[in-house]
């Protein structure tokens, strides 16, 4: 017979530890499922199809219009050039410009690492301005159709004669007429589908004494005057 006086000991708290592991067998599980949908390849004919069918049930409207394939019908194909040998340059350009009336008169010189065309400012611009001739236009136009399928780095460097402008033009300094002329070629070149970066540089008079004293003053003065183009070996930055 069951003692009156005794009391059953007082029942103890259940534990939710067990939450602890089930919040991290969760937490393990949507990580894996994640980790699954992450490593998962988007089929984008199908993407397309569903994102059709949706709008024109959900807009009948409104007609689905893929922006990425008009993209790449109206961007330049510039991610299919590459950096060419400059030799192999040296020949097309010499070919191009061959029968153009301004770019026949400059000269191309191979170097070690660059490619040099350089071509007299008097054919290009009228003295003291930066504004390039309708020829200069078109010659810009002539070397971006020859340079439009190679990605080597261009660069346009401008260069004036010692003598110092007069200061009463639109140019205070040899130098910003150097780098105005430089620019000029450079815009020009890109209004003719020429659609890779440019490096633009104006150095005035800089490297007019790097021409041979054997020349004449005359002759060295007028060489002195110049737009440069400098193709390197390497290719040009493409985003």
């Amino acid at each position: 017979m069951p003692d009156p006086d005794h009391q059953a000991p007082p029942s103890k708290p259940t534990s939710r530890a067990w939450m602890i592991t089930f919040a991290d067998l969760m937490s393990l599980l949507l990580t894996f499922f994640v980790l699954l949908f992450s490593m998962s390849q988007v089929k984008l004919d199908a993407w397309h199809a569903l994102v059709q069918a949706l709008s024109k049930r959900l807009n009948p409207s409104v007609e689905w219009t893929d922006p990425r394939l008009r993209f790449e019908a109206n961007a330049p194909e510039t991610r299919n050039r590459r950096a060419v040998d400059l030799s192999y340059l040296q020949r097309v350009l010499e070919e191009k410009i061959a029968g153009d009336p301004v770019l026949s008169r400059g000269l191309i010189v191979r170097l070690d690492d660059r490619l040099l065309l350089s071509l007299p400012a008097d054919l290009l611009f009228a003295p003291g301005r930066a504004e390039p001739t309708p020829a200069a236009r078109n010659a810009a136009g002539v070397l971006a159709s020859a340079l439009a399928f190679v990605a080597n780095q261009l660069e346009i460097q401008g260069h004036t004669d010692p003598d110092p402008l007069s200061g009463s033009g639109r140019f205070a300094s040899n130098w910003e007429l150097s780098l105005a002329r430089a620019t000029a070629v450079a815009n020009a070149m890109a209004a003719g589908g020429y659609g890779l970066p440019i490096h633009v540089f104006g150095l005035a008079d800089s490297r007019f004494f790097d021409l041979s004293t054997a020349l004449s003053e005359s002759r060295r003065m007028r060489l002195g005057r110049r737009v440069d183009l400098v193709l390197r070996d390497g290719a040009a930055g493409i985003e």
